[in-house]
């Protein structure tokens, strides 16, 4: 029986042999990527909170690209070090973001509140400089 398609039986080939022949990656204990996936999770969540976790970044992406150098101790001294910083970070996370927010209130509260002083400030201020400077004149009759 003839195929109707022979590249099809030759890229399912090449598809089968591709699978076998890919290494198998496997996970150290030093570095592992539910490891890095847990402190990427714990940076983004201080990021949401207003900290500054470049610094953690840098550290776990140092420590990924020492992993693939084949240097698992610096690799790992690294995770710990950003663990660290995260732990720190994560003490003051809460105070960092309620004071943001505060802050926030207040600017609204400003902003909102120039319009109504407007409101009320504006003509009385005018007024008074109109009376203040035309105190002086004198009103006759003709």
């Amino acid at each position: 029986m003839r195929t109707k398609c022979p590249w099809c039986s030759v890229l399912l080939i090449i598809l089968v042999l591709s699978v076998y022949t890919t290494p198998l990656v496997t996970t150290s204990s030093e570095l592992d990527d539910s490891v890095i996936g847990s402190l990427v999770n714990r940076a983004s969540e201080l990021y949401s909170k207003g900290l500054d976790v470049s610094s953690v970044v840098e550290k776990l992406n140092r420590a990924i690209v020492l992993y693939e150098e084949n240097r698992p101790e610096e690799a790992a001294s690294l995770v710990e070090e950003a663990r660290s910083i995260l732990n720190d970070m994560s003490r003051v996370a809460d105070r960092v973001y309620y004071t943001n927010m505060a802050l926030k209130a207040v600017t609204v509260t400003a902003l909102a509140s120039i319009p109504i002083l407007v409101y009320f400030l504006l003509p009385r201020a005018y007024l008074y400089l109109w009376f203040k400077s035309r105190r002086k004149w004198l009103v006759s009759r003709w």
